[in-house]
Formats: structure tokens, C-alpha cells, sequence
């Protein structure tokens, strides 16, 4: 094997390192999201959610990788041109390297991109207000119902998004709303499609489980 096949081999491990470092980083948050709006739930859903506290050992790995690949062709880019055969020429290999680094900041950035903003997250918490919200909302059937879950599991921002997908994806769901903090989803149904215990048990299947909150 050439030197520049050996190069060209670190390059192409350390970008793969830094792409399965990233999707690490993700699992805690998007990709659950990504499976339950896929329709794929179950309880195990929450293994992937107690990532979250080692997230920045998978973003430290991923950044770590990208670099040594970043380096690795600036070290080659300084190399004269030789007319030995290698997999890739250069162009096709910086190019999949800049499709890599910008994959490897999607997934590392994805949590923040996928949760909702202060300013909605806000609307959200002050919208858990009880039944009156029902009663001031507009084209809300009078015989649908309101409950505030207290939601458990949520680590990050992007988590009440993949909680709302999962309760909307329940028959009779009109609307939910929910927020990390406080970790609630305030969700009007029509009580003759569901159940407070069916809303729970979509939860559970997205890696959350809750209860309704009991009053103050």
C-alpha cells in the first residue's frame, strides 16, 4: 500500500468515526424523534433518551475525528502529485469529506434545530392553564376534554417535540402542546375516540411515561 492509499485510508476512517460519533450524539434526541414520526415506538425508546448525560463525549469524539480527517488532507493537499492510482482522486475526496463535516454538524446541531423556540416553549408552559383554555379556544368542541401530563425522561429542548408527535398520532388527539420546563404536554381530546390511559401508553411508546398531573 502507497502512502497516499495510507492516508487516504486514515482519512476515510476518521470520517467515519466522526459520522458514527455524531449519530451517537443524536440518539438521545433526534432520532427518536425521527422513529416515532416514522411510526417505530416502544418502551426501549427510552434507553436511547439516557444518553443524553454522555452526549458530550460522543460531540468531543465526533469533532475530534473530523479534524484528524480535516488534517489528515491539508497534510496530503501539501504532498506533490504522484501518478500512482488511489481509490479516489483528490477532488472526489475533499468533496465527500465536505459532505461529511456538514452531516457531522447537522446530527451534532439537530437537537437544537428540531426543539421549539423560547419564545413558543413560553406560549406552550402559559397555555397549561385547565379546562378555561378549552373553553377560550376557538372551534373546540365543547364535549372535548383537556389533561396536563407530567411527562418523565425529557432531557433536552427537542424531547416535547418528539412527545407531541406521538400523542398527535393518537385518534381523537385535537391538539397538544408541550414543553421541557416544566415537563408537561397539555393535550384536548375527544374523550369518545380516547382515553387519558391511551394518551399515557403512546408516551411510554415514544420512551416517556406520564400521568396526569394531579391539581395544585
Amino acid at each position: 500500500m502507497s502512502m497516499e492509499d495510507s492516508s487516504n485510508a486514515g482519512t476515510n476512517w476518521s470520517l467515519g468515526a466522526a459520522m458514527g460519533a455524531a449519530v451517537g450524539a443524536s440518539a438521545c434526541c433526534t432520532i427518536p424523534l425521527v422513529l416515532v414520526s416514522l411510526g417505530v415506538g416502544g418502551a426501549w425508546i427510552g434507553s436511547l433518551t439516557a444518553l443524553a448525560p454522555y452526549r458530550w463525549i460522543f460531540v468531543t469524539l465526533a469533532f475530534t475525528a473530523l479534524g484528524y480527517a480535516v488534517y489528515n488532507e491539508w497534510r496530503l493537499s501539501r504532498q506533490p502529485d504522484c501518478n500512482c492510482e488511489t481509490a479516489f482522486s483528490s477532488a472526489a475526496r475533499r468533496s465527500l469529506l465536505g459532505v461529511g463535516a456538514l452531516g457531522v454538524l447537522a446530527l451534532v446541531v439537530s437537537p437544537w434545530l428540531v426543539a421549539s423556540s423560547p419564545g413558543a416553549a413560553t406560549q406552550q408552559a402559559q397555555s397549561a392553564v385547565g379546562q378555561d383554555a378549552i373553553d377560550e379556544a376557538p372551534d373546540v368542541p365543547a364535549s372535548f376534554q383537556q389533561v396536563v401530563l407530567t411527562v418523565k425522561g425529557m432531557t433536552c429542548a427537542a424531547c416535547p417535540k418528539t412527545v407531541a408527535t406521538a400523542l398527535k398520532d393518537v385518534d381523537g388527539v385535537y391538539s397538544v402542546d408541550a414543553t421541557y420546563e416544566p415537563p408537561e404536554a397539555v393535550v384536548r381530546f375527544d374523550p369518545d375516540e380516547t382515553s387519558v390511559g391511551a394518551l399515557t401508553q403512546a408516551t411510554r411508546s415514544a420512551g416517556f411515561s406520564s400521568h396526569p398531573k394531579s391539581p395544585s
